[in-house]
């Protein structure tokens, strides 16, 4: 009897290995009998496709407006939503920024929005700063070295809000601030540097503010939490140039809407603090939420005089009177008023 249980548990055994067996080997056989394509399905994660989704925008996002969303100081509540690097690449017949035409440059994009819960009806504003030339003119010292100034002074004044709070620089923050190439030596004399050397360099600085900002995944301008940090916003839509009103923002399609002005001055954001009164302000003698009407420069030139390309003969289109400096960047940086990112697509 012990020999017969014993060769019918080996017997049982041996049938359970082969089933096992020959299942194995069906399954291969239907594997291998899989067309391609669902085995690619089967290895690789779901593909989105094109269609509709969470992430599908209906409408524009809807602009900052004075009657709805200013203050009775004039100014506007929202927070800094985003950071990010957006890449353009100019045409030929993009003035004051002819040394890098038909080159890709990046333009450091800050995005700020209204506070509204419901995000489909919060308000946006983007401002954008755009790499500078290296020239005779934009080196340390020259004529045009507003032209960099003005991006540094906006950087740093959104790094005194979010992460300096009133410390000094360390020596590693400004070693990652600063553009890498040099483009005059010790006399002041300008040192030729190709375009691509100076649009690498300001993209490397570029990005090294947006590590700084976010900050290892916990952005420097979200809450603890990483929730909304509300901020004041002074947007204006003109400024006094000269006893004359000139729209800050001189995009094609965005000429007169509320925005930044490109050169920081008395500041353009602040910490909002409940119950206390922010130090920013706008100076209605100089600085307008509200649309002002504006005068058409007369042709500093005799009625009779031929014009030659387009251009007055004499005045090169698009940069600051000779021995002057602009009082707002927004006034006369580039051609046809305005610079080239206030018209970009994004």
């Amino acid at each position: 009897m012990r020999l017969s249980f014993l060769s019918i548990y080996f017997i049982n055994l041996l049938n359970l290995v082969e089933m096992s067996t020959q299942t194995k080997e069906e399954q291969e056989k239907v594997n291998a009998e899989k067309p391609v394509s669902a085995k690619q399905e089967e290895a690789q994660p779901k593909k989105k496709r094109r269609g509709i989704s969470n992430d599908t925008r209906a409408a524009s996002r809807l602009k900052f407006d004075e009657r709805r969303d200013a203050k009775p100081n004039g100014l506007f509540i929202g927070h800094l939503d985003n950071l990010e690097i957006k890449w353009v690449t100019l045409g030929e017949e993009v003035q004051g920024l002819q040394s890098f035409a038909g080159l890709a440059i990046p333009i450091l994009t800050v995005t700020f929005a209204s506070n509204d819960e419901n995000e489909s009806v919060r308000r946006y504003v983007t401002h954008r700063m755009m790499p500078a030339e290296s020239n005779a003119l934009t080196i340390v010292g020259g004529a045009e070295a507003w032209k960099v100034d003005s991006v540094l002074g906006w950087m740093k004044h959104l790094m005194d809000i979010y992460i300096l709070k009133g410390r000094p620089m360390t020596e590693e923050e400004e070693d990652a601030l600063c553009l890498p190439f040099e483009d005059s030596d010790d006399e002041g004399n300008y040192i030729p540097v190709e375009p691509q050397v100076v649009i690498d360099g300001w993209k490397s600085m570029f990005e090294n503010f947006i590590k700084m900002m976010n900050n290892d995944g916990k952005p420097v301008y979200k809450s603890a939490t990483g929730g909304i940090l509300p901020i004041w916003i002074k947007l204006l839509r003109f400024t006094k140039v000269k006893n004359t009103w000139q729209p800050v923002v001189r995009g094609k399609s965005t000429i007169g809407d509320l925005g930044f002005t490109n050169f920081v001055g008395e500041g353009c954001i602040e910490l909002y603090k409940q119950n206390v009164a922010p130090m920013l302000k706008v100076d209605p003698a100089k600085e307008s939420i509200v649309y002002r009407e504006t005068k058409a420069a007369a042709p500093a030139m005799p009625a009779a005089a031929p014009m030659m390309g387009g251009a007055m003969p004499g005045v090169q289109m698009g940069g600051a009177m000779p021995g002057t400096a602009p009082t707002d960047f927004a006034a006369s940086p580039f051609a046809a008023g305005g610079n080239p990112a206030d018209d970009l697509p994004f």
